[in-house]
């Protein structure tokens, strides 16, 4: 099989584009981000959670926790670079240089607050955590993060977040307690 050199052109192109644009976005990262105060917030959630969650975490279901945090690492992520490749947020601040996502964001705040849900008030319905869920991820995190300059919505309303987090939390759930299910014998 054969590529089209015109295409092979095009791919060349758009990549010389990126990198130039990339070197651009390490310059402003590396003069003008690290060691603010954005850039220090992004430390500590990425950071801090992780240490809250080890100490107060269910010892017996860390594993099924993290199983489920990684699914909700991945979702959070996959659905982050598709909304700001797709102009509906983007971010003015950035942990590293490398993605425009938020991961602090991804891969702590939201994963560490669906498994802490998980784990407390087990009695309380996943259908009730996951609608609470959705409510403190759009209507408290995304405001608070847009009111701190560091989220901005470009196409993106709010509310639109309130089924996606409630998704997420409930596939999550789903995984969180799959064993369990599987476990029992009833």
């Amino acid at each position: 099989m054969h590529i089209d050199p015109k295409l092979l052109e095009s791919i060349d192109r758009v990549s010389e584009q990126y990198e130039m644009i990339h070197n651009e976005i390490e310059r402003i990262w590396r003069t003008q981000m690290v060691f603010t105060w954005h850039w220090w917030l992004d430390i500590a959630l990425a950071v801090l959670p992780w240490i809250v969650w080890c100490i107060v975490r269910d010892r017996k279901r860390t594993h099924d926790l993290l199983y489920a945090g990684l699914f909700t690492m991945l979702a959070a992520a996959l659905l982050d670079i598709v909304g700001v490749s797709q102009g509906g947020w983007n971010y003015n601040t950035w942990l590293l240089p490398y993605l425009p996502e938020y991961f602090p964001w991804d891969l702590t705040v939201m994963p560490v607050g669906a498994m802490l849900f998980y784990q407390f008030f087990p009695k309380v319905s996943p259908w009730i955590k996951g609608a609470a869920f959705g409510l403190v991820g759009a209507y408290a995190v995304e405001p608070v993060f847009a009111w701190l300059g560091v989220y901005e919505p470009t196409g993106w309303e709010h509310y639109y977040g309130l089924p996606v987090y409630f998704a997420i939390y409930m596939a999550g759930h789903w995984l969180y307690t799959r064993r369990l299910r599987s476990a029992d014998p009833c």
